[in-house]
């Protein structure tokens, strides 16, 4: 039977069968096989069939072709395909200075401190650039095979950690410092300004109170003060001055107190040397010696540098202690105090404190009910007199009354009374933990003094060499380094 060419390119036609990807990311084209029917194909035909069902984009010529030249039957051949969206960059910050949890002071090499570094503190210049900020990239979208647009994911916008005394330059690329300071980071960048005194503090400049922080270049004078609500570095000697700061305090050479010196430091103290002086310290102290020094330690007490010792003086710590030498060899009196951490049961405390309480708000009511009673008591009496009534019942009843009160408040303050002594029980009971050392690397004299609460530890021998003393098991006791 003959077939006109319409008809076998229709019959064709009909063998193609086209399908699309659920996300319309794919298409494909599946040629049917019959006993008698077309076997030979176009490349037009194929074009015809997509464009039939939407396929406008991405289609795979070279696909198309091979198809029309070696037909393949029954099987899907992928002839399309989608552009796939780029998705955007985030933005970034590239820090330029460290945060207060990183930021470690530089040490020279043998780990000895170089008290003339006061790299102690970050410190920046006005318009110095503290990060640099990379903006986000916006992606680029993509087609599906329909044509359509395919959306692409934005890249995030950075964290910029702009804090106080900072400001972003006019396209917003770098975060620069709005003033000379000291850099405070822990979420954000903020640059606390700083008060620079370029000469001796004396009475040129008098008294120093300032709510940031503080630095200057030469010494402070004898019965001056230095107050700063921050930091202070001081590049020369403190005399018997006066020095109080919230944060750390850094000095260049040394401590003189004399007689009215007195130094007091929220945070860390780093210094050559302290002599004759009268310190509270809420962190660590580094320093190289200690001569007669009156001090009190929170933190640990590093000696570094050329001779780490102490001699004289009175030192209370919490922390760690660490020299090389402690006293000398004309067993100079010198006093270690290792700060006790009294355990005591809060939770009874607590508890003896509620019912103290309530037992005294009892008390207060039963005072105010004896009051009114005695004002009945002392109505009904002038009552009594002018009716020469000497044998009232109502007399009988409120004098009843007030037994019972008595008795009350009598009650109410023995509890009490047992109560305070329940609380003295358990705050005597309470154990104290001493979390605090002396770690001697050369020689510990006699004349040194080392207490853990009452109780002391002293020695026969003219020195202890290499030692470490701490408290374990309610005792004191003497290992070796």
């Amino acid at each position: 039977m003959f077939m006109s060419e319409e008809n076998k390119k229709t019959e064709c036609e009909e063998l193609i069968e086209v399908s699309i990807s659920d996300d319309k990311k794919q298409g494909f084209i599946k040629l049917e096989k019959k006993e008698e029917g077309c076997t030979t194909f176009t490349k037009e035909q194929f074009m015809t069939a997509l464009n039939e069902n939407f396929i406008v984009f991405g289609i795979i010529e070279s696909a198309v072709e091979k198809l029309a030249q070696r037909p393949i039957f029954n099987i899907r051949i992928k002839v399309a395909a989608a552009e796939e969206p780029v998705d955007g960059e985030d933005g970034f910050v590239k820090l330029l200075v460290k945060k207060d949890s990183e930021y470690k002071p530089e040490y020279a090499e043998a780990k000895r401190v170089d008290y003339k570094d006061l790299n102690y503190f970050q410190m920046v210049k006005k318009g110095q650039v503290l990060c640099e900020i990379v903006k986000a990239k916006d992606g680029i979208a993509g087609t599906n095979i329909l044509g359509e647009p395919i959306p692409t994911q934005k890249g995030k916008k950075a964290f910029v950690p702009a804090g106080k005394n900072t400001s972003l330059n006019e396209d917003e690329t770098l975060l620069i410092a709005d003033c000379d300071g000291i850099v405070k980071f822990i979420n954000t960048i903020n640059i606390n300004e700083m008060l620079h005194i370029s000469k001796n503090v004396d009475f040129s400049t008098g008294n120093i109170n300032f709510s940031g922080d503080v630095t200057i270049d030469g010494d402070v004078s004898s019965g001056f003060s230095v107050k700063a609500g921050g930091n202070i570095i001081i590049k020369g000697v403190v005399e018997d001055a006066k020095i109080e700061a919230a944060g750390n305090v850094a000095i260049a050479k040394g401590i003189y107190g004399g007689n009215s010196g007195n130094i007091k430091v929220g945070k860390d103290l780093r210094c050559n040397y302290i002599e004759n002086a009268v310190l509270n310290v809420g962190g660590d102290i580094t320093v190289d010696y200690i001569i007669d020094g009156k001090i009190t330690c929170k933190g640990n007490i590093i000696l570094a540098g050329t001779k780490e010792l102490i001699i004289g003086g009175e030192i209370q710590l919490a922390g760690e202690l660490i020299a090389k030498d402690i006293g000398n060899d004309r067993e100079y009196p010198t006093i270690i105090r290792i700060i006790g951490d009294k355990v005591v049961d809060e939770a009874e405390l607590v508890r003896l404190n509620k019912k103290e309480q309530k037992f005294r708000l009892q008390l207060e009511e039963s005072y105010e009910k004896e009051n009114q009673v005695n004002g009945l008591l002392l109505a009904q009496e002038k009552k009594n007199i002018l009716n020469r009534n000497h044998d009232n019942p109502a007399m009988k009843q409120i004098a009843g009354i007030k037994k019972e009160i008595d008795k009350q408040v009598l009650s109410l303050k023995r509890e009490i009374a047992k109560t305070i002594e329940e609380r003295k029980y358990v705050e005597a009971k309470a154990i104290t933990n001493y979390y605090g050392s002396v770690s001697i690397k050369r020689k510990l004299y006699r004349g040194t003094k080392i207490y853990f609460g009452d109780r002391v530890f002293q020695f026969e021998f003219d020195a202890l060499e290499h030692c470490k003393i701490y408290w374990d098991n309610d005792d004191i006791v003497n290992g070796m380094m």
